[in-house]
């Protein structure tokens, strides 16, 4: 789905969703929001897995929490965030967006 080196996005099948591998920042975080789109639109739920991150800022984060909010309606789409790196599990647990409804958040070897 894309690949600059930096990041890598691929399409999963089982389940349907996405792998994130390497580095979200100010410049992969374009490319980030693209494929999120491509890939989640009209979906109920959301499978991401982040198990090959190795970086990601806050505005990365925040547009991975974000597709909880499914159409903007008031409508709320599930999301598993799966395989996450403890450093930034950890972040979304000071923050408290690991509280968000909808969203599911397992770390490496914890089913989401």
């Amino acid at each position: 789905m894309y690949d600059n080196g930096v990041l890598r996005i691929t399409r999963t099948v089982n389940p349907p969703g996405l792998a994130i591998a390497g580095e979200i920042d100010e410049s992969t975080y374009a490319a980030l929001v693209g494929a999120l789109d491509d890939a989640t639109a009209g979906q109920p739920e959301v499978h991401i897995d982040l198990a090959e991150v190795v970086y990601c800022d806050l505005a990365g984060l925040r547009v991975l929490v974000g597709l909880t909010a499914g159409n903007g309606a008031g409508d709320v789409r599930r999301v598993r965030l799966r395989h996450v790196p403890p450093q930034l599990r950890a972040v979304l647990e000071i923050i408290g967006w690991d509280t968000i409804p909808g969203l599911a958040v397992s770390g490496p070897g914890r089913p989401a």
